[in-house]
């Protein structure tokens, strides 16, 4: 019996992984999306850190990962959706073993449907970076830290050791993950097998450390983490510091959630959109509802506890993390960790509205047409959830509009024959000058930078906004669903 159990779980979790590997490589995008995929993919040619290839905290796991299936592969394109439609199963995988969820039972195939339909979580795991491999190694460290199926001491301090190490391990994944992990680490911190606990975090940060060290250097890649650091918090990370407008803080991050995160709706979308929200709307209320009456029917209330569960705590310690620090108005990428969270607690939702017929008073026949009100509302928020996701994967295989821009400006220089001259911010000039568009950049951060151009008169192209005073003689604008790509989701090119 036991064996049969585990044949199926076998079954389903190899299925699984096909099908997470599967879906990925055809949805792969044969195309550079925005400035941090192209310092990834520049990494595949030439990874140097001093070049911002990619920029520090370097990336080193994911980068030899990466690397090493570009090798094998023969494409980067390739490479990056491998590892991200790898990293999706075990997120997926470690996400249902936290929860402590059996794949092949109602609640675990919502699970799995949740997280694996997410449309965040796909696009990620097709974009040239990092978040989803991140993801998964810090899930699966939170595992080994947090759930114990031994009572054995030794074996619980053997499952602790492999979390730390993977802590130390996802320091060169994705650094900005670490605040999800700090409170079940800290209070792993202060049992009796600490030393031992930190020094398998630490022997984690060396596997990686040491052979970046070697091979960049000491000094580049110091100044390399001065450089971006300083940057980050000071300049262009989009931290409260320089984008200090709060509400707009606020409201991004619950469009991030929301509409990103989940495909739901927002001032703008689509109709569907509206759908899978009320449908959503309708099975979290119901569900919130029945675990009130049971609660007040038994008169216990268990509600402090959740607030003391290392993933709650990370959760909260993580939101507080990215409001402050990282760039939650243009990167909704930022709430990745958060996501198979929020997509179990939707699974245990519908599995529970599905499940409420014993509370349903009205006799038999009222128990049944709940049940079918209920699996109905179900099967259509997971019907739109996943065309939405899926839409969206689709409309993510087409260039964003940069990367039409470079396109544009490529052929066009092509079809003249003549060196262009391009007026644009650095980040445009990077974007453009790393993919073979040689041409004469002048680049405008103020107002200051515009006196550059004012012996220019006609013949030269201006990338994002018109020049003050000057008529262009053709302006083309391009654009992607902001919901595949916030940045740049709309850029125009002037002629003059």
């Amino acid at each position: 019996m036991h064996g049969g159990l585990f044949s199926k779980r076998l079954f389903v979790w190899g299925s699984l992984f096909v099908l997470c590997v599967s879906s990925r490589l055809l949805t792969t995008i044969y195309y550079i999306e925005d400035i941090d995929s192209l310092r990834f993919a520049l990494s595949m040619v030439e990874y140097d850190v001093g070049k911002l290839q990619p920029h520090f905290p370097a990336y080193p796991i994911f980068c030899f990962l990466a690397k090493l299936c570009f090798t094998i592969t023969g494409r980067f394109a390739i490479a990056f959706s491998l590892i991200g439609g790898v990293s999706t199963f075990f997120t997926i995988f470690f996400a249902l073993k936290i929860a402590k969820i059996q794949p092949n039972s109602l609640l675990g195939k919502f699970s799995i449907i949740t997280v694996f339909m997410n449309p965040l979580l796909w696009l990620m795991s097709n974009r040239y970076m990092p978040d989803v491999m991140g993801v998964a190694c810090l899930l699966a460290s939170f595992y080994f830290i947090t759930t114990y199926k031994e009572t054995d001491q030794q074996k619980i301090f053997c499952q602790t050791t492999i979390g730390f190490l993977l802590a130390g391990i996802l320091l060169g994944i994705r650094l900005s993950y670490i605040p999800f992990l700090l409170p079940a680490l800290l209070l792993c911190i202060f049992s009796s097998y600490r030393i031992k606990y930190i020094i398998a975090g630490t022997v984690g940060i060396l596997v990686w450390l040491i052979p970046l060290l070697w091979f960049t250097g000491w000094d580049v890649l110091i100044s390399a983490a001065q450089k971006q650091t300083l940057g980050h918090f000071s300049d262009f990370g989009g931290t409260v510091s320089t984008n200090y407008d709060f509400l707009r803080r606020v409201t991004k991050l619950f469009e991030s959630l929301i509409a990103d995160g989940f495909g739901l709706y927002w001032i703008g979308r689509h109709t569907i959109t509206t759908v899978s929200m009320l449908c959503l709307i309708t099975i979290v209320a119901a569900t919130v509802w029945k675990t009130q009456i049971k609660r007040l029917s038994h008169k216990s209330s268990n509600s402090s506890s959740i607030f003391l569960n290392p993933i709650f705590l990370g959760s909260i310690v993580y939101l507080f993390w990215i409001f402050l620090a990282q760039n939650i108005i243009y990167k909704s990428r930022h709430v990745l960790p958060i996501i198979p969270i929020l997509s179990l607690g939707i699974a245990f939702c519908c599995y529970r509205f599905t499940q409420s017929r014993e509370e349903i008073t009205i006799g038999s026949k009222g128990s049944s047409m709940f049940k079918v009100f209920a699996w109905s509302i179900v099967i259509l928020f997971f019907f739109c959830y996943s065309y939405v996701s899926l839409h969206t994967v689709f409309q993510h295989r087409q260039p964003t509009a940069i990367a039409q821009v470079h396109r544009y400006v490529h052929s066009k220089q092509n079809h003249t024959g003549n060196k262009l001259t391009i007026v644009s911010v650095p980040l445009i000039k990077y974007y453009l000058a790393s993919q073979d568009v040689s041409a004469n950049y002048i680049t405008i951060e103020d107002q200051k930078d515009l006196e550059k151009i004012d012996g220019l008169r006609t013949g030269f192209v201006v990338i994002g906004s018109p020049l003050p005073g000057k008529d262009a003689r053709t302006k083309k604008t391009f654009y992607h669903n902001p919901y595949v790509n916030r940045m740049w989701s709309e850029l125009s090119v002037y002629e003059y």
